[in-house]
């Protein structure tokens, strides 16, 4: 008996293997896209998880403005529950990339610990081993050309010397490296080089020549054996959070108390040196001035010397060309002279030259007589001599000598007088011509004189006059560097009293600073503050939503269908359930048949679709989020309880459905099962009483509504199938509508800005108005609005949000930048005095509407804010306040805080970016495009999980139609073959049961877009981010687009069921089952 009923059970099984193929088919979809969607953000947090376990990644993370000393390592490592302490150092820097800067984060790494916190994953290459080694991030850094084995050279980005913080500057890069400190690409913000970190490096601790740790990393006691997502892991770090907190805030008393003595030290060092250097450079103005007066009376004085001396040398001058002009002339007469003394002395040289050979001519005669008078004497004293003569003779001869020697001596005195007449006359003849020669060789010295003084009177003219101009030009000079001297003077004086005034005022203001100073706190950041493990836990909770309610309708849709395939199949098996009880089967015997085959089928696809679903879908899913994440390979695991869960359920749906149905029909007699059941009764359908239609119908279309209505629960079972796997296309598609459209429409139509720039302040009004002039002087930029940005607090049903307050400067130029307007009404809204425009998604969190008071808080004070217009806004949550409003509100001028601009078309944002960085006022720079790329990322990723849910979408409502078409002719066999003995060609009966399944498919189109539309409403607001608002309308070409594939299926079903109804044997199925 036993071996009877298993063989009728498989040849039951085997009779229909379509029917319980299709159920298997159904469940093991139903159960794949259940699992796999469930399953998948468990895979993606377990995964990452065991990433952070692998490579010890913090806990904790500790800044402080005044950096970590040693101390308060020693006294962390003191805590309870503190496992690891790892201080280390951190910083900005600048790289070369071809022509380009790129900013990288350069981070350290001990040399000799390999137990440190936030290991590195090591990709390619190997860790650093000396100084002049790093690592580079495996991935971003090969977008920037950077390969094992080069040089890699940093600079600090400003004019700081990077070397002040570097023992080395420049690096072989002897590896590649991944961390789970940067699971996604984005690396955060600098406010160096173009405003944007695109990677980061690694290099030995021992390089930093910092004075302080920079930020300090923890691990935690027994939590790495507890899943980093989970609430376990947040109470166990909550029990040493507060313990560290409470250090923190000793620790910074004590150091509070060390930085004011230092800072007054320093100030009055400060003073003292002031006042040193005010003095010094008042006696260096003193002197300076002195040395202008000085050089000003010395250039009075050389002024007036020079023009005495101009005034002697035109003096000098006149009197040397008088005195020339009177040689000249003295000259001039003495050449007259000498030429009346020439021809005055040639006339008397004639004469005298005739007087003298007159004279010597006479003297000659003289002579000659003398010579005759010498002769006679002579003779007469020879005749003096003769003794014969007598005294008389003798005294004769004597007187007649002596009248002869006086006649000698008179002739003699003659001679001497004509020779003395003519020496005389000789020698003034000389005399007179050596005069002549002498005045002429005067009057040519002269001549020469006079010329050689005219020489040495025009060369005297070129010195002087070059030693005038030399001595007015040095005087210009002179005056010039006086006129120098004393602007310099001025200047100088100004700048020394700006620079005292700035000094004082600087001293000033450190002294009120240091008054004034906040004392410091350690920031202590768990791994909910780290952006990446947000960003990545935020992804896989939008599909773990996704998982609560697309999964749970698609199961749905497929456990109804597996309900109306198992209670056909019962109804089916009617005078089958019949024989076997009027063989004495039990009740339960009976039912346990039908137990089993859904038992077999359900259990079978729940394993099938479990080997899928924990496989496929995670592996499908977390490889579209790798685009925005580095991590290892995903870790696929059995998850037991969902497994369990969903093949109960899958069981119990069709287990329950036949043996409800089996138990039914058992309540009946086996005499009343073995007949089959009679016809339902005929009766009038609604469009029969509308006989202005129903006249016009042919007889197939007669009978195609008769069999539509008649059979009522396969009409809604057919239809709500149907429904069900439009309304899951619809949503598939609806949702990829809603998150593609809201960037496009964020950074389009609402933002209309291009760039935000984040600036200091601290600035003044003043200078941060001037650096807006200086933004919109620069031709690449088309306008400029200067606002404050906050953030803020919100309440929430799902706790506390954040906000961010928005104040611009200018309300009359602030629509040109951002586009306000309610998303329903299209109402364009004013930013008025009068409240705030508050952003969409904030407004349904808060539960507020237009007139309401929304309850902020900011800095730990609770404020409230009058609503006046709700804006369409779909990334981050935006409240928008006048000045005015804020100053009344918060009792305080806007200290203005950044800037967004509209620029022009430019060739490089990143060359841009580093242009506008140069200036000291600003902080960072952001692009829209780098926030909308950002959000496109996720956006891509999403779209991967939606298109997974299109298609398993698309194979349910195949399956479903296949199965529903193949139930539908299953328990319309004998219909089918009356017809075809009717005459019906198969065409014709294909058409037949064609017509039904196509009106019905309509009817199930349009009762699945209702559907659709409030299955994809739900799950939008299901699945919504905290920071993002989707879209919430549905394209018509989603629409479109569903029912064409709807309507492709079930072509497709209609076809394959061709060959079905063409085999349907007429004589067969006519046979008698009484």
């Amino acid at each position: 008996m036993k071996n009877a009923f298993m063989k009728d059970v498989l040849k039951d099984i085997k009779k229909s293997k379509g029917r319980f193929l299709s159920i298997f088919a159904i469940i093991a979809l139903g159960v794949a896209f259940f699992s796999g969607i469930k399953v998948s953000p468990i895979d993606m947090k377990n995964t990452a998880d065991k990433y952070y376990d692998d490579y010890n990644f913090m806990d904790l993370t500790l800044y402080s403005t005044l950096g970590f000393n040693d101390e308060d390592i020693e006294e962390l490592e003191r805590l309870d529950g503190v496992k690891d302490v790892y201080p280390t150092y951190s910083l900005d820097a600048i790289t070369m990339i071809d022509t380009a800067d790129a900013v990288l984060k350069v981070m350290g790494i001990p040399l000799n610990d390999e137990n440190y916190v936030n290991q590195y994953r090591l990709i390619e290459g190997r860790l650093p081993e000396n100084k002049n080694e790093c690592v580079v991030e495996a991935g971003t850094i090969d977008d920037l050309n950077f390969s094992v084995g080069s040089k890699i050279k940093l600079k600090s980005g400003t004019s700081d010397d990077l070397s002040e913080s570097l023992d080395v500057t420049e690096y072989e890069i002897v590896g590649k490296v991944q961390t789970p400190n940067y699971l996604s690409f984005e690396k955060g913000t600098s406010n160096i080089g173009s405003g944007k970190i695109s990677s980061f490096i690694v290099i030995p601790n021992e390089n930093f020549k910092l004075p302080v740790y920079t930020e300090v990393y923890l691990t935690i006691d027994n939590v790495k054996e507890l899943n980093s997502y989970s609430k376990n892991y947040f109470k166990e770090i909550d029990k040493v959070k507060p313990s560290v907190e409470m250090l923190g805030n000793e620790r910074a008393a004590l150091r509070f108390e060390e930085i004011l003595d230092e800072a007054n030290k320093k100030l009055s060092s400060s003073r003292e040196e002031f006042e040193k250097q005010k003095l010094k450079g008042e006696e260096d103005l003193d002197s300076a001035k002195k040395t202008i007066e000085d050089s000003e009376e010395a250039l009075k004085n050389g002024e007036s010397e020079l023009t005495q001396n101009e005034t002697d040398y035109k003096l000098s001058i006149i009197q040397a060309e008088n005195e020339i002009s009177l040689g000249e002339y003295k000259i001039n007469d003495g050449k007259v002279a000498l030429e009346n003394g020439k021809k005055t002395f040639e006339a008397e040289k004639v004469k005298a030259e005739e007087q003298i050979n007159t004279a010597k001519s006479t003297l000659m005669s003289l002579e000659d007589t003398r010579n005759n008078l010498n002769t006679r004497i002579k003779e007469k004293e020879n005749d003096l001599k003769n003794p014969n003569l007598t005294e008389a003779e003798k005294n004769t001869i004597t007187q007649e000598i002596n009248a002869l020697v006086k006649t000698r001596d008179e002739v003699n005195n003659g001679i001497t007088y004509i020779n003395n007449e003519i020496t005389s006359g000789e020698e003034k003849l000389r005399s007179a011509e050596k005069e002549l020669k002498e005045k002429e060789q005067e009057l040519k010295d002269a001549e020469n004189t006079l010329i050689e003084s005219k020489k040495k009177l025009e060369e005297g003219k070129k010195i002087a006059e070059a030693k005038f101009v030399a001595a007015k030009d040095e005087l210009a000079k002179g005056k010039e560097e006086l006129a120098k001297g004393k602007k310099d003077y001025e200047v100088g004086k100004e700048t020394f009293e700006k620079e005292i005034a700035a000094a004082e005022a600087k001293l000033n203001k450190a002294e009120s600073e240091i008054k004034n100073i906040e004392e410091p706190s350690w920031i202590v950041l768990d791994r909910n503050s780290h952006y990446s493990y947000v960003d990545y836990k935020n992804n896989a909770d939008s599909i773990d939503k996704i998982a609560k309610v697309f999964p749970v309708f698609f199961f749905l849709v497929a456990a109804l269908v597996c309900l109306t395939t198992m209670t056909r199949m019962v109804d089916e098996q009617r005078i089958n359930i019949g024989t076997l009880k009027a063989l004495g089967y039990s009740k339960n015997k009976i039912a346990s048949k039908y137990l089993i085959y859904s038992l077999s089928a359900s259990f079978l696809g729940s394993i099938a679709g479990l080997a899928i679903g924990f496989t496929l879908f995670p592996i499908v899913i977390f490889d579209a989020y790798g685009i925005m994440y580095n991590l290892p390979k995903v870790q696929l695991e059995f998850n037991i309880p969902i497994a369990i869960l969903i093949t109960l359920v899958s069981i119990a749906v069709t287990t329950l459905s036949a043996l409800f149905a089996c138990y039914a029909e058992l309540k009946e007699s086996p005499a009343n099962l073995m007949r089959p059941k009679a016809p339902k009764e005929g009766k009038r359908i609604l469009i029969e009483r509308m006989t202005f239609i129903w006249k016009r119908l042919s007889f197939i279309g007669k009978v195609t509504v008769r069999n539509i209505f008649r059979y009522k629960k396969r009409f809604f079972m057919t239809v709500f199938g149907i429904a069900g796997c439009t309304a899951l296309l619809i949503t598939g598609f609806g949702i990829k509508d809603s998150i593609e459209t809201i960037i496009d429409k964020q950074f389009g139509e609402i933002f209309k800005y291009n760039l935000t720039i984040n600036i200091d302040k601290d600035y003044s009004k003043a200078e941060k108005i001037n650096f807006s002039k200086e933004l919109q002087d620069k031709e690449e930029i088309k306008d400029a609005l200067m606002l404050l940005s906050e953030n803020a607090k919100i309440s929430t049903d799902k706790g506390d949000k954040d906000l961010n307050i928005i104040v611009p400067e200018n309300l009359r130029t602030v629509s040109d930048f951002i586009n306000f307007k309610n998303r329903k009404s299209k109402e364009e809204l004013t930013l008025s005095d009068n409240g705030i425009i508050l952003s969409e998604k904030a407004a349904d969190a808060t539960k507020v509407k237009v007139g309401d008071e929304l309850k902020i808080k900011v800095d730990g004070k609770e404020y409230s804010l009058k609503v006046s217009g709700i804006t369409e806004n779909y990334t981050f949550n935006y409240a928008y306040i006048s000045p005015k409003y804020y100053k009344d509100i918060f009792d305080a001028e806007p200290n203005y805080n950044s800037f967004i601009v509209s620029i022009n078309n430019i060739d490089n944002e990143e060359d841009f970016s580093k242009e506008i960085m140069k200036d000291q006022i600003v902080k960072g720079v952001s692009f829209n495009t780098n926030i909308k790329e950002n959000f496109d990322n996720i956006i891509k990723s999403l779209n991967y999980v939606v298109l997974v849910m299109i298609v398993s979408a698309g194979a349910l409502a195949f399956v479903v139609l296949y199965n529903l078409t193949n139930v539908n002719i299953s328990e319309r066999i004998r219909e089918i073959a009356t017809i075809k003995v009717l005459g019906f060609y198969d065409n014709e009966v294909s058409g037949y049961i064609y017509r039904e399944n196509i009106i019905l498919t309509i009817f199930g189109i349009l009762f699945g877009s209702v559907l659709g539309v409030l299955l994809h409403r739900f799950i939008i607001f299901t699945v919504e981010i905290d920071y993002m608002m989707f879209g919430r309308n549905i394209d018509l070409t989603s629409f479109i687009f569903s029912a064409i594939l709807t309507i492709l299926f079930a072509v497709l079903v209609n076809i394959s069921m061709y060959y079905k109804l063409k085999k349907v044997k007429m004589v067969e199925s006519l046979k008698s089952v009484d």
